[in-house]
């Protein structure tokens, strides 16, 4: 069995940390095309944009090419979206982490080693509920794709369940995609339960029916 550490982070980490975290929003723009090929209204454009110019010119190059370009906008639309949240991130939180995670109350940022192999990560921020209620935010989880399911997501995910405890708080939420179905089964399997979702609001995002879902997992005897 592998050897796992999980330590604070540290400046050194950062190209591997930046790496991870860029190719893992990428790889969710794939499992959002598949979402919106599923998307019965998208499937409806798609027979409209071949059968429309087939009855209308007779043209068979036509009909498949805007099928083609329904095909192209669905994948830009995932694109679009996970690859300007990770131009976000860089820009904000991840720019510098030191500063943003570890020099601030109620924030950390850690790290996971296998047999000295850095192989994922994951941020803690506090959040305020109306009414005060005092919780701690899960964000920034990856682990690299040749380490997934062999546990290192239940270890950080238990990382910042531990912290939070500590801190007092009541609760770890957090928010995650529809898309990324391996993590919701992940954060069900540990105790989260799905506390709400909602449909983005942005046209591309409404178009191939994107939606945040937030989870909550409720620390025992928080204060």
């Amino acid at each position: 069995m592998p050897t796992l550490i999980v330590r604070q982070y540290k400046p050194s980490d950062f190209p591997a940390v930046k790496n991870l975290f860029i190719e893992g929003c990428h790889e969710h723009a794939y499992s959002t095309f598949y979402h919106a090929l599923r998307q019965p209204h998208n499937w409806l454009l798609m027979i409209l944009g071949f059968l429309l110019p087939l009855v209308t010119v007779g043209s068979i190059l036509l009909a498949i090419l805007d099928v083609i370009v329904v095909l192209a906008v669905l994948w830009l639309c995932g694109r679009k979206f996970f690859y300007g949240y990770a131009a976000h991130a860089l820009a904000d939180d991840m720019k510098d982490i030191p500063k943003y995670y570890l020099q601030q109350q109620g924030y950390n940022y850690w790290v996971v080693e296998s047999d000295g192999e850095f192989v994922g990560m994951v941020a803690a921020i506090p959040s305020y509920l109306p009414g005060g209620e005092k919780n701690t935010e899960l964000k920034r989880m990856f682990v690299v794709q040749s380490h997934r399911g062999k546990g290192i997501a239940k270890v950080l995910c238990r990382t910042v369940i531990e912290f939070a405890q500590k801190k007092g708080c009541k609760a770890v939420i957090l928010s995650t995609t529809t898309v990324q179905t391996s993590a919701t089964h992940l954060y069900r399997s540990i105790g989260f339960r799905c506390t709400h979702t909602s449909y983005m609001t942005g046209f591309t995002e409404r178009l191939i029916r994107l939606q945040w879902i937030c989870f909550r997992y409720d620390i025992p005897n928080g204060k």
